[in-house]
Order: structure tokens, then sequence, then C-alpha cells
């Protein structure tokens, strides 16, 4: 069977990664009625492994809706799709009809607002989340309570000694390892709303006063103390370094340079070793498994992290004078609000996404080294291949065989080659927001713009896009497809030029002299760090990676939004 389109949250058929690995053209066709929109915000153009693709439709399917109901959104409910393996995803309006086509007339459907109940409950909803600033509460319970929660169940997980583990109870911890993950990307996709709300409702007042995105999304630097952490936690052994007669050449040569040293190392690796490395999939290593990779970050951090304070932007102040005089205390305090959900955004994907899918890798890992030796894998890396009811088949002398799992591999990249299309199906319908009740109008204008924000603009010139800094920037462009190939290819001061980044590309930024992404808007995470380190970047470069060539000299110019390939 050819089966190349599953709904996921419908459970309309086996899973793509593990059937539709046979070969021929990807064709990618609408997997239902209605506008299905291609998610490139966590992986690119890549699809989605097999083992993943379950949790992920499941963890969007059970958390986006509650994410709706707590901030009054006039939302039903996430439909996620994989096609070829890429995640497709169908956002249903309260009263949109099932089967796709245009919603009722404007003036009809929000007149029929006030006799819907979903609707009337929606509108006191997001009444009530504005006036009480719910996100602020997001925000406190999970630096307060449930960070420190969910990095003690990680730890635990990770301190799992897999090797002891007979197959049975090798299996067992996969499944506990995938239960957590579970729990926490829903818990990812219900508070969300603790960052896009806040920063939606400030990028929406300054579009009213006539501020791009990009200008506005320039005053949320040193907002985001996650994307700065690496490095401040490194700061002990990056000053041993600093401080050593000659250059240590591995991982422990920088513990024995001092005890404050070791501690950081130790420290930053437990924190950090296992998380994804490359985007939000499972299917490319994380530093606990390359200690080259470990040596050249640590070589490679600065020990004095900017303080976010400094040159790279337009002045604060000059953004406030385009605001009108009457409103300028709303400025003000939407500013401070989007600066307090902004803390957010980083630090929970990290420790509620990154991390606990690295650990399903970490024992994944585990399962393909059995099956190497068995003979039931090439790769120990391609058990990611593997769906989760494929599993213990496997482990068990059974299952898909060595051949189909490294075809699912080939059939990936070859998708991923061919460029998926960022929309399938009908034309999308943007929600009527100036019809809407003041509330949910204020609500919808806020997500859509901070969405908005954090994906390239749909038309841009040739190897244009969003700018981010106040200075150009010329040297050598370092391409690359991921964080790893980007680490075993940089030097320092390059042009880093690369689909998209990911916190797990955080060790770099220290390193590159300028940012280039094909993906992504001003509140991108490659926008963030760009920010946050002071490194002009440009994000949203279509094509970047095919256009630009490796070693060649280029200058990115944050100001006019443009990168240029010099002779």
């Amino acid at each position: 069977m050819d089966q190349r389109t599953t709904d996921v949250t419908t459970g309309g058929g086996p899973n793509t990664g593990a059937s539709g690995s046979g070969g021929g053209a990807p064709r990618f066709e609408a997997p239902g009625p209605g506008s299905w929109m291609l998610d490139t915000t966590h992986h690119g153009r890549r699809p989605v492994t097999a083992y993943l693709q379950p949790s992920y439709a499941a963890a969007m399917a059970t958390g986006m809706p509650r994410l709706f109901e707590a901030y009054g959104l006039p939302l039903a409910e996430a439909r996620a799709a994989f096609v070829e393996g890429c995640l497709y995803v169908r956002m249903l309006g309260v009263g949109e009809p099932e089967g796709g086509g245009s919603p009722p007339p404007t003036p009809v459907l929000w007149a029929l607002s006030r006799l819907h109940p979903v609707l009337r409950r929606r509108k006191r909803a997001a009444a009530a989340a504005l006036a009480g600033r719910r996100w602020r509460q997001e925000v406190d319970e999970w630096f307060d309570v449930d960070r420190a929660d969910v990095v003690s169940a990680n730890v635990a997980l990770q301190r799992v000694d897999l090797g002891a583990l007979d197959d049975a109870a090798l299996i067992a911890h996969l499944e506990a390892c995938t239960a957590h993950f579970g729990q926490t990307s829903v818990d990812g996709f219900v508070h969300h709303g603790g960052d896009l709300v806040p920063i939606g409702l400030y990028l929406a007042a300054c579009s009213d006063w006539g501020i791009d995105a990009a200008t506005a999304a320039s005053l949320l630097r040193g907002a985001s103390p996650a994307t700065l952490a690496t490095e401040r936690l490194l700061a002990p052994a990056a000053a041993a370094i600093a401080a050593a007669p000659a250059p240590p050449t591995s991982v422990d040569e920088v513990r024995a340079l001092g005890p404050d040293a070791a501690r950081a190392v130790d420290e930053w690796l437990e924190q950090h070793g296992w998380r994804l490395l490359t985007s939000d999939d499972l299917d490319a290593p994380t530093l606990a498994e390359r200690p080259d990779l470990q040596l050249r970050a640590l070589l490679g951090a600065r020990g004095d992290a900017p303080d976010g304070a400094a040159g790279g932007g337009p002045d604060p102040a000059s953004v406030r004078q385009q605001v009108p005089a009457g409103h300028r205390a709303t400025f003000d305090e939407r500013l401070a609000e989007a600066r307090y959900g902004l803390r957010l955004r980083d630090d929970h994907v990290g420790v509620r996404w990154n991390w606990p899918a690295g650990l399903v890798r970490r024992a994944l890992l585990e399962v393909g080294r059995r099956l190497g030796e068995r003979g039931g894998a090439h790769d120990p890396c391609h058990a990611v291949e593997l769906a989760p009811d494929e599993v213990a088949d496997a482990l068990a002398g059974g299952g898909p065989g060595r051949d189909a799992l490294a075809a699912r591999r080939a059939r990936r990249d070859a998708v991923e080659a061919a460029g998926p299309p960022s929309h399938l199906g009908d034309d999308a319908t943007p929600p009527p927001v100036a019809a809407m009740p003041g509330p949910l109008a204020t609500m919808a204008g806020a997500v859509l713009a901070s969405i908005s924000a954090m994906e390239a603009a749909p038309e841009r010139p040739d190897l244009a896009g969003t700018g981010v800094g106040g200075r150009a920037y010329r040297g050598r462009a370092c391409v690359a497809r991921s964080a790893v190939e980007a680490l075993d290819a940089l030097e320092p001061d390059d042009v880093l030029v690369v689909p998209l980044t990911s916190p797990s590309y955080d060790a770099l930024f220290p390193l590159v002299g300028a940012v280039v992404t094909e993906e992504g808007g001003p509140l991108s995470h490659a926008a963030i760090m760009a920010r946050e380190f002071e490194v002009p970047a440009v994000v949203g470069v279509a094509g970047a990676t095919g256009r630009v060539p490796h070693g060649a000299s280029v200058e990115v110019d944050p100001v006019a939004g443009r990168v240029t390939v010099l002779p």
C-alpha cells in the first residue's frame, strides 16, 4: 500500500513515515477539505520522523483547543495531517463548515455570535484574559513551579543506564520517555499563549501606529534570558580556557582546568547534552553523541554574553516618538507585557520539547544499537524511522527490516529536496477580525500578529528578507542544512546560512559574524538570537542555502534586508 497521507488526529490510516517509503516523485495532495498550511516553524520543510508523528499530532490536537478556550480565540480545533511525512495543519473556526468552503458571510457570522453558546463563552474568556493578563500567570507558573518539575523528570529519565536494561525494560523506558514527551508537548501548546498573546498585542498595536514588526521586535532585545543561558552557564569554563597556556584538545582537558570549569561543563551537558540539536525532530545527533562538537562549542564560548542593551537596532525613544502622544502610555504597557511574555518562548521550548524529545532519541538509539548487532538496521540512527508500534517487533527479529528503514530515511531526504508546498487545498480565508466583538477581535488580532511575525513574508525579492540589526557584515559563507553540519564546517566569524535555527543552535551564535535563514520572520528563533547576541542577520531569505555558495564572500545588510554574493 502506498499511503502517503495520514490524518493522525483521526486515526486515518497507517503512519506515513512507516508505510509511505516507496519510490516515485513525492505527491502533495490536500489531506481533506479546507485549507492546510505547512508547519515550517519547527522542522523547516523536512518530513517528520515516523516515531514522532503520532505524538506531535496528538499534542497539537489536545493542546491547541485548550489554548483557544483559555484565551477566548474563535477557533474550534487544530487538525494535523501528514502528507509525505510533512506536517500540514488546518485551523477550524467556531462555526466553520466541516467540509471546507467559505464560512457564512461576515455580518451574519458575527451577528449570530450573540446566540452561539461557544462564541459567547469565548468572548467572556477573551475579556477575562485581557483584564487579568492571564499570560503573566502562565509565565510565573512556568518559572516558579512547572520548570523545576519538568527538569527533574528529564534528569531522572536521562540517568537511566540503558545498557543495563533487557529488551522488555528498554521498551518500557522508551514508552515512559514517549509518554513524558507527550505530556510536556501538550503543556507546551496549552501554555503557548503566555508568549503569543502579549507579544501579539504589542505587535498589533504597533502596526496600528504604523510601526513595522521588525522595528517593533527590535525593542524586545534583552527579554529572552534563555537565549543567553548557555553563554552564562559556560562562563567559568570560558575563563579557564582563556587562561590556559594552550587550548584544550578534549572536553576532559577542559574539566581538568579547575573545579569551576568542571562544574560548568558537567551542568551544561546535563542540561543541554540530550536536547535535540538540529530541529524539533529526532533524526540528528545531540551534543551528548558528539564530543568533538562539545569541544568546539566550549572553545567558542565567550564568557561575556551581551547584556542586550547596546547597539544593533533603532533607538527605543525614536520608535516611541512614532506613537501618537495620547497612546504612548499604552505603547509602554504593551512593550512591557511583550518583554514579560518573551521570557517564556525559548525556555519552555528547550525544556518542554527539545529535551524530552532528545530523551526519546536516546532510548531509540539504544534500540537501534541492538538492531544493528542483530542485523535489523544498517545504522542505529535509523531506529527513529520506526513507528511506535513497530519497536517491539523489530527487537524480536521482525519489523520492517534494515533495508526498509534505510529507504524511509532516503524518502524523507527526497521529499525535503522536492520542496513541500506551503499550502494545500482551498485558499485560506482570514478570520474576519474587524467584524468580531471587541475582546474576540483584540485576542484574535494579537495571535495572528504574533504568528505572522514568526514566519517569513510570503513574497520576497531574490536574496531578500527581514533584517535584524543596524550594521552590514561581510564574511565567508558557511552553508549548512543542520546544526551538526554547521558545527563541523563553521569557522569563527563566518556568515552562517541555514534553513532555520532552533534553540539547539544557541552554542553557535558566539562564533558567527552574521546569520542568514530561509525561514522565519522578526520573531523567529534566529531573529531573537541575532538581537540578543548583537549579530547582523537577514531571515526569511527564500532558497538561501541553494543560492549562496559555501565558501563564497557575502555581505549581509540587515538595514536593507538583503544578502549579496560578492564577486
